[in-house]
């Protein structure tokens, strides 16, 4: 319960703007970035200066619109700035990221984090995406992975000339994995189309899980290369996502809503705070920038293989998104 409430209840954040390290030459991509969580993470590294950030989204207009915004309102700095640039791809359609990573890749030689931000929550029961998988699975889990994929040759390449631990992947969860995850974390047999459960909560929940099942999982196959790979949750945040979310529902939870900022710092954390290396790959971060002080058991015990002594359900679900996806990453 102590874990429970110090995530509803977070400290204040020990890593801000003010310990961001100069990011001169780095390159950076924030899916979701033109709204909510990653658009103040945005904003962070636009007024920091000396990168280039790529804003990936499913809206041509809407990044347009945020970009326009950020130079219009946020003090960068003038002698090293920003460069703010775009990415088009719909994490509800396999079939547009490929494509996505192509354009990516023909821009730049390096890429030094990414932040697998974006994701969809609250989606009404029996929704499904564009290949008929569940919408929070597809969403959060498929499309991120096959984006990830597509993108870690770059990022491998990047980890051999930069500073150690500095090239990262940083996937997202949810507070939700502690409460309301079945026992393991994720159920297989729910994933498949046509089985879905209609529960919307359990079904966010799973996909939850399965960003931290893949985290640990591409931490096992890339720490040896230099690559940092962490999953976090950025924290109960006043974001649209809760729009869906009953009167009933807002009300009990608004007390532990926090404004979106909040979450970018757990976010920064990740992605850019020094005390973070490759040692730590596989973890999972809490608001506001700190590890998980007691994850759930039978959790951990999914991330580790049966010759570990765990049962391998993380290591099975990182093999099926990579069958689903495989048609795709062509």
């Amino acid at each position: 319960m102590g874990a429970f409430w110090s995530q509803l209840l977070p400290p204040r954040p020990a890593f801000t703007e003010a310990n961001t390290p100069a990011l001169d030459g780095r390159v950076f991509i924030v899916t979701g970035g033109n709204a909510g969580i990653g658009l103040e993470l945005v904003k962070m590294l636009y007024a920091r200066g000396g990168c280039t950030v790529y804003i990936a989204s499913r809206s041509s207009t809407r990044i347009a619109a945020a970009i326009a915004d950020l130079k219009s309102t946020v003090d960068t700095n003038k002698t090293r700035p920003t460069e703010l640039k775009s990415i088009v791809v719909d994490f509800e359609d396999l079939t547009t990221i490929s494509k996505a990573v192509s354009e990516f890749l023909k821009q730049e030689s390096r890429l030094d984090v990414l932040w697998n931000n974006a994701g969809r929550m609250q989606a009404p029961p029996g929704s499904t995406t564009a290949q008929g998988y569940e919408a929070h699975m597809g969403t959060n889990c498929l499309g991120p992975h096959l984006f990830t994929k597509l993108l870690l040759p770059l990022l491998l390449k990047t980890a051999k000339i930069a500073p150690s631990s500095s090239v990262r992947v940083i996937n997202t969860s949810s507070q939700i994995v502690d409460t309301t995850a079945p026992p393991g974390g994720l159920v297989m047999a729910h994933q498949e189309p046509g089985k879905h459960i209609l529960d919307k909560n359990l079904s966010y929940a799973e996909s939850k899980t399965g960003n931290w099942f893949l985290a640990s999982e591409l931490d096992k196959r890339t720490r040896g290369d230099g690559l940092v790979c962490v999953v976090q949750n950025p924290g109960n945040l006043a974001t649209k996502g809760w729009d869906p979310v009953s009167l009933l529902g807002k009300l009990m939870i608004a007390p532990f809503l926090y404004d979106a900022k909040m979450g970018a710092y757990t976010e920064l954390w990740a992605g850019l705070c020094e005390e973070v290396t490759t040692q730590d790959g596989g973890k999972y971060g809490v608001p506001w920038g700190r590890w998980h002080p007691s994850p759930r058991k039978d959790i951990l015990e999914s991330l580790q293989s049966e010759e570990e002594g765990g049962t391998g359900l993380a290591a099975a679900f990182w093999l099926w998104c990579e069958e689903q996806t495989a048609p795709y990453a062509l």
